[in-house]
């Protein structure tokens, strides 16, 4: 197994980011601990350094992949062309990665740091079979969505043809649709959400993160919190509503907290954010923004020093788009 090659088709500096990311956090998040265990800091600290490591040996191969050459991955790691090879050659850093996965499988099974084993698959396992691994950006989004609104007809039970008396769509356009090889308007996805009987706005961030929709704006938190939410459910949906005992064993989230999670009832810190992402098969940059969006809303909130809390954006329908 080629442990270098990024799940999903990331670039493998930016997977071993996102991990960074959470480490950082919990760091963090212990010093701001009433009784600081000084050999518990300097133990998440030298576990961070060594993740740094394993990053620049992860980038260097990224940028090789790209089509780098030697002399030039020298010149950014400021050191000669003989040490960059040394230390970065295609079967060192095969090695490296390798030694990264024992090391967190070991901190997982000691229960020293939060598991970092596979994402539940089971929900997109037979199209990924098919397709290969879920793209970046508005195609990945896309992929998601599409699991999403499989997963609802599943559960339904329904046949094609029945649905598609019932939303007006040919049952050929629904089978694209739902096999993620036609992107859906909204109009297309707010029918099937409502022959489905489940509620719309689960799948409303999925959808406006495939056309590549971005909120331009900073929205209130209420408004922010709860578009966080609906995201999380949705790649809930997506990963086929797997079991809780299975995510929270995973994640190393508690069970509860992941219950609390999808029912709004617990604003997430970013650790427990993104490990309840990677959980189901998703990427925590995604949602990051969405996160940033509570917090900064939070932060408004409670300090007007952080700006003029901005007005709740008016609730607008999204965009139709037809069959074609």
């Amino acid at each position: 197994m080629d442990l270098t090659r990024p799940r999903a088709g990331l670039p493998l500096g930016r997977y071993i980011a996102e991990d960074l990311q959470l480490m950082a956090t919990g760091l963090l998040n212990a010093e701001y601990e009433d009784r600081k265990e000084l050999t518990a800091l300097l133990q998440r600290a030298r576990e961070l350094a060594r993740e740094i490591d394993y990053y620049v040996a992860a980038a260097v191969r990224d940028a090789k992949a790209t089509g780098q050459n030697w002399a030039a991955v020298a010149k950014a790691a400021q050191v000669s062309v003989p040490t960059a090879r040394s230390r970065w050659g295609e079967q060192e850093v095969q090695r490296q990665m390798e030694r990264r996965a024992r090391e967190h499988s070991a901190a997982t099974h000691l229960g020293n740091a939060p598991p970092k084993g596979a994402p539940f698959e089971e929900g997109r396992a037979g199209r990924q079979g098919e397709s290969g691994p879920l793209r970046d950006g508005p195609g990945r989004a896309q992929s998601l969505l599409a699991d999403a609104l499989a997963h609802l007809h599943s559960r339904s039970g329904m046949a094609i043809k029945d649905i598609a008396q019932r939303t007006g769509w040919s049952p050929s356009y629904l089978s694209r649709v739902l096999s993620g090889e036609r992107s859906p308007g909204w109009d297309v996805v707010a029918a099937l959400a409502a022959v489905f009987e489940h509620p719309v706005d689960d799948l409303g961030v999925l959808w406006d993160l495939s056309q590549g929709r971005i909120p331009a704006s900073r929205p209130s938190f209420d408004v922010a919190k709860a578009r966080l939410h609906a995201a999380l459910r949705g790649l809930y949906l997506a990963a086929g509503s797997p079991p809780v005992e299975r995510l929270s064993a995973i994640s190393g989230v508690d069970g509860q907290d992941i219950i609390d999670l999808l029912q709004e009832r617990l604003v997430p810190t970013w650790e427990m954010t993104g490990a309840f992402v990677k959980s189901v098969g998703a990427h925590p940059a995604d949602v990051r923004p969405l996160w940033e969006a509570v917090h900064y809303g939070f932060l408004n909130q409670w300090d007007p020093s952080v700006g003029e809390r901005p007005d709740d954006p008016p609730v607008v329908p999204r965009p139709s788009g037809g069959q074609g």
